[in-house]
């Protein structure tokens, strides 16, 4: 058992089981490939029916190993010291592959990858005799063979699938939102005028050694005022945008104003006018300097330009 506030158990036993339940079941389909490919010709659909059924039959068994050698991890909450950062969507992106790697045991992440192999090892699978049956005598012979080693890599396809899934104990308290549910919010604000950095918003929580990663959200920066204006997007658990606030931070006040706010799908126009709105309130309250001005006058230009082409269209 390891010490800290995650102890887990020695997977060693679970590794073993799944690996003589794939042997077994390899074995069972090579057993029926010997009998069933006989009369292949004449019934083609009853071999179908017995290679799906080999193959699908592994699934219960295999889930039912993994999800006991993933849950008895045990969790027990610590006290994180979370702190607040701003990185790329490259950074995140980096810091997400190491905290994918390093807290496998821990997330619960659908790997789309996988299925798609386990998709493509089932259909070979099945496939395998149809394409074998006029090659040669030695490959024909070793259908059976090739046959239950596509169910031996299936079997081990999916029980990384169902490992990778199940939940336990410290799943929760280490969420994880992908690179690519932020990017399109990301882009969006990069590409807006009067933003000079668009980036990731997250809170990092250290403890014991461990470390997790909170409150992900897509954010940008107003160019001129970067210490003191943002806009940041409100994010479900999925990582998608549901409500986006512009905020300017004044007087060094710890508690940033909402300027404006928008809920639902963003478009660049709504993230212009936010922009728009921050600058007028920052020279209100601090005047303005020659950087504000030209990046005022370039904001007003793009809305102008917007309304302009917004009205040509409609007459």
């Amino acid at each position: 058992m390891t010490e800290g506030p995650i102890r887990i158990g020695s997977f060693l036993n679970y590794q073993i089981v799944i690996f003589l339940l794939v042997i077994i079941w390899a074995f069972m389909g090579f057993e029926v490939a010997q009998f069933q490919l006989l009369p292949l010709y004449e019934t083609p659909f009853i071999w179908i029916a017995w290679a799906v059924f080999v193959l699908v039959s592994i699934i219960p068994a295999i889930t039912a190993v993994t999800w006991r050698m993933k849950t008895q991890i045990v969790f027990i909450e610590p006290v994180w010291d979370l702190r607040e950062r701003e990185v790329s969507l490259s950074e995140y992106r980096e810091m997400m592959k190491q905290y994918r790697s390093e807290y496998r045991d821990f997330l619960s992440i659908v790997d789309y990858n996988l299925i798609l192999l386990a998709l493509i090892i089932s259909v070979m699978a099945v496939a395998a005799p149809f394409l074998l049956m006029r090659t040669t005598i030695i490959l024909i012979a070793a259908t059976p063979v090739i046959f239950g080693i596509f169910v031996l890599f299936f079997g081990l396809a999916c029980s990384s699938i169902t490992f990778k899934f199940i939940p336990n104990d410290a799943t929760p308290h280490f969420p994880i939102v992908s690179e690519k549910s932020l990017r399109s919010s990301v882009k969006l604000m990069e590409s807006a005028p009067g933003i000079s950095w668009s980036g990731v918003n997250l809170s990092l929580g250290e403890a014991s050694g461990y470390y997790t990663v909170r409150n992900t959200t897509p954010v940008s920066r107003i160019e001129g005022i970067e210490s003191a204006a943002n806009i940041q997007g409100i994010t479900d658990e999925s990582g998608y945008i549901i409500k986006t606030v512009a905020m300017l931070t004044l007087d060094n006040s710890d508690t940033p104003k909402v300027i404006d706010e928008s809920s639902g799908e963003t478009y660049p126009k709504q993230i212009t006018e936010m922009v728009h709105k921050i600058l007028l309130a920052y020279i209100e309250a601090k005047g303005a300097d020659e950087i504000l001005d030209e990046v005022l006058e370039e904001v007003t230009h793009f809305l102008k330009r917007f309304e302009a082409e917004g009205t040509s269209e409609s007459s």
